[in-house]
Parts: C-alpha cells; structure tokens; sequence
C-alpha cells in the first residue's frame, strides 16, 4: 500500500468494520481480518501480516469498548474536518460534509447568541475591565467563553461570511449578522 493512503484506508476500513459492529466474539481482530478478505481486500489483509506493528495496534484498537473506539474515530473525523477545510481543493468538500467545519465552540456559541438575541449587529467594547460584546438592535450581550481566542474566533466567523466586519463612527469594531450565519444554526441547532 502506499503510505500516503495506508492510513486513510485503513481507518475508513475499521469505520466500516466497526459500522457492521455484529461481532459474536472475543477475537475482534480476527472478525476484522475475515472482514477484510470478504470484502476483498487483500492488499490490506497482506499488509496487516507483514507489518507486526501495524497488526498489533489494530488489534490493541479493536478490542477496546465499542463505544470508545467509535469516540475516537468521531474526534479523528472532526480534527479531519478541520484540517481540509483550510486546505484549498478539499475545503468545499469539508464543508459540504460539516457545515461548521473549523469552528471552535466558542464561535458557534457567538452565532447562536447572536441569532437568539434576534439582532443583527454586535458592538466590541474594550473598558478597563474588559472586552465586552453589546448586541446593539436587541436586548442582550454576547457571553465569551475564552477570551484568548475571541479575535481568533471572530475573524475566522468573518472569514466563512457568517459575520461581516464593520466600524461605527467612533471606530468600535462591530460585527453584522449573516443569511449563512442564520442558516448554519438552523442547521446544527441539535449540535449546539
């Protein structure tokens, strides 16, 4: 197998293996390998026999809970998801596949403020205390969760064009609600 891809493969193998989870024994490792040369995938299954490393992993994997080894392939798929969407070619395709892709849960939580105060414009306000988030058509302030990362969150939000950047005539940053802003917490307002 090549290198670049005998990783991708052979996680998405056990996703799908994993999908089918009818395992009757203790031997998931071997289900798996039975698995793989039903499928046909003997390039795989070769692999698996000459690698011990790869073999022993794979099997130190699959014999963990169930439920924890679909944990883990979920949070390799976010931190995937976030990866190809700052990568020109598959950033579409992350998208397409998560709507939020890259967005921390701070920056979801802005949007789903934002959309619930029923405003569309937010005003930065930095005082001696602090930096503040004054909703300035409605009732309510946007709470920050991490403050380190606000700026980061932010900008990345005015990136994806789920906020538009905008100064009043003071020079107070303020940050316009979208169509795609209200769109996107419609569609992941489940996940949030």
């Amino acid at each position: 197998m090549e290198p670049i891809s005998a990783f991708s493969t052979i996680i998405g193998l056990i996703c799908n293996f994993k999908a089918e989870q009818r395992s009757t024994s203790d031997d998931n490792y071997k289900e798996f390998i039975e698995w793989l040369d039903t499928k046909r995938h003997k390039n795989v299954v070769n692999e698996l026999h000459s690698n011990h490393l790869l073999g022993i992993s794979i099997k130190n994997l699959l014999s963990r809970n169930h439920d924890s080894i679909l944990q883990k392939l979920t949070q390799l798929d976010c931190s995937l998801i976030d990866l190809a969407s700052q990568i020109d070619g598959l950033k579409d395709i992350a998208s397409a596949v998560s709507p939020h892709a890259g967005l921390s849960d701070q920056a979801l939580s802005i949007l789903k403020q934002f959309d619930e105060s029923g405003g569309s414009v937010f005003l930065e306000t930095k005082v001696k205390e602090g930096t503040y988030y004054q909703v300035m058509d409605a009732q309510g302030d946007i709470k920050i969760t991490d403050g380190r990362f606000v700026n980061d969150d932010l900008d990345k939000l005015c990136d994806l064009g789920l906020l538009t950047p905008d100064y009043n005539k003071s020079g107070g940053k303020l940050f316009r609600f979208t169509r795609a802003a209200a769109k996107l917490v419609e569609q992941v307002k489940g996940e949030l």
